[in-house]
């Protein structure tokens, strides 16, 4: 055949005919027989052809995009760049339940078949009640490979979710009450640990200890964590278990809907580690224990690594979930039950930091979760409005069995009324034991009233009182 194959022109097979001759059988039959062949080959995109004999090698040679591929499954699926869709029920869409459409990217260069080894997909919910747009979902594959989904997040970008994480204390970096200390937990207890966190073990023999501690290095934008560790282990772990809950207000819980129709997901993520490789356990109750979600379960490796672990709570449509400044929800993390099949064993230990709660059914990355963290110093104003202290002070001249009283203003205010503790007495002159006598107004102020034994100069300087209003 008379193309070039280099250039793609087409030349003609023989010369031209002069005219008033005879056309002989042998050049018209070459002429027309070089057309035919030409005409049923694949023309090159220089002369006007896409040089390709299948729609897919088209697309390559032209760098065009693949409009609107049927995926029935996303792990097999070979991808062009372009428009994707799915109907429900195919194999690894980003749920089991819903149809998506959506948009794949390919970063290498283009092949017929594509090689496929970096790939990064967007597929759109087209299900999602009450959503326009539906949420949307990404997954990416490098090196060949795949990356696990993630997504759900209403268009909304984690800068504008970085406050909204419902959760007290999650980087476990105020502990007011305690500081480092360990506490000890023997038989049956529950204690609060670090602001905002309870320990709870039920631990037929054995003991266990909660602090906070600094953290290694293998967790970047994480100062402490919240740590259990064994110090007698159990021969067997029965009906026992060890738990860790952190309980959230109903303010801060409401805007998930639960307990109506427009319950929303809850999704927690965290980074962990424990030195039993296993099956965890986490769930949801509400205020009085009358509901329980469906347990999540996750998975560490075992060691001292931290694991990023991200879990989804089902939206719950039923029970009674507070929405004023009572317990709105518990979140219960179980280290070791019979449910796990974890053990109690001397020199063991669970620890966990960077905890963020947010609705719907995305967590941050692991390198965006020390970026959704509320600051110290924001992190300290929220831990206070369930536990702080106060000092107390004061001096008056008495003749007599007098008295003064001090009436402080609480910043910030308290959830409630608190409940107030001598946490240390400090210096006094002249002032009658048992002073002061302790009375509240209301939850953002109180009195304190001194008594004196009528020997004039009076005072009392640094006498900390605790307020607790935790739930």
């Amino acid at each position: 055949m008379p193309r070039n194959p280099g250039t793609g022109v087409y030349s003609k097979p023989s010369p031209d005919v002069i005219t008033g001759t005879t056309i002989e059988s042998t050049v018209y039959n070459t002429f027309v027989g070089d057309v035919e062949t030409d005409l049923n080959t694949a023309r090159p995109v220089s002369s006007g052809g896409t040089g390709a004999t299948s729609a897919d090698g088209a697309l390559v040679n032209v760098s065009g995009e693949k409009a609107a591929q049927l995926v029935t499954d996303y792990n097999t699926h070979v991808w062009f760049p372009g428009s994707f869709r799915s109907a429900a029920a195919a194999a690894g869409a980003p749920n089991a339940t819903s149809s998506f459409v959506g948009t794949a990217y390919i970063n290498e260069a283009l092949a017929n078949p594509p090689t496929n080894q970096n790939v990064v997909l967007e597929a759109r919910d087209q299900n999602d009640t009450g959503y326009v747009p539906g949420r949307t979902y990404v997954r990416e594959k490098k090196a060949g490979v795949w990356s696990a989904w993630t997504g759900g997040i209403y268009a909304a970008p984690f800068d504008a979710m970085a406050y909204s994480g419902m959760q007290v204390n999650g980087g476990m970096e105020v502990s007011q009450e305690n500081g480092a200390a360990g506490i000890t937990f023997v038989g049956t207890q529950t204690k609060f640990l670090l602001d905002g966190w309870v320990g709870q073990a039920v631990l037929t023999t054995g003991q266990i200890s909660m602090n906070q501690q600094v953290l290694p290095t293998e967790v970047p934008g994480f100062k402490n964590c919240l740590q259990i560790g064994v110090t007698v282990g159990t021969a067997a772990i029965g009906s026992d278990y060890v738990r860790l809950s952190t309980r959230i207000e109903g303010y801060r819980f409401m805007r998930m809907a639960w307990g109506t129709a427009n319950a929303k997901p809850l999704t927690i993520g965290f980074w962990a580690r424990a030195s039993v490789a296993g099956i965890y356990k986490m769930f949801v109750t509400n205020f009085d224990n009358s509901l329980i979600t469906a347990v999540v379960p996750f998975t560490l490796a075992g060691g001292a690594v931290f694991q990023w672990v991200a879990v989804t709570v089902p939206a719950q449509t039923t029970g009674v979930w507070k929405a004023d400044n009572t317990i709105g929800a518990v979140i219960i993390i179980e280290t070791a039950s019979s449910g796990t099949a974890n053990t109690i064993t001397t020199g063991g230990y669970f620890s966990i930091t960077g905890v963020i709660v947010l609705p719907g059914t995305q967590a941050p990355t692991a390198a965006q979760s020390p970026l959704i963290m509320r600051p110290y110093d924001q992190e300290l104003v929220t831990c206070q409005r369930y536990w702080n202290k106060l000092a107390v002070n004061g001096r008056f001249f008495a003749a007599g069995a007098n008295h003064y009283i001090v009436s402080p203003v609480y910043y910030p205010p308290m959830r409630t009324i608190p409940t107030f503790a001598f946490l240390s007495a400090g210096s006094q002159l002249n002032i009658l034991a048992g002073s002061p006598v302790i009375a509240t107004v209301n939850n953002s102020s109180g009195y304190f009233q001194f008594g004196s034994n009528g020997a004039g100069d009076c005072f009392s300087t640094g006498t900390i009182i605790s307020l607790d209003a935790r739930l």
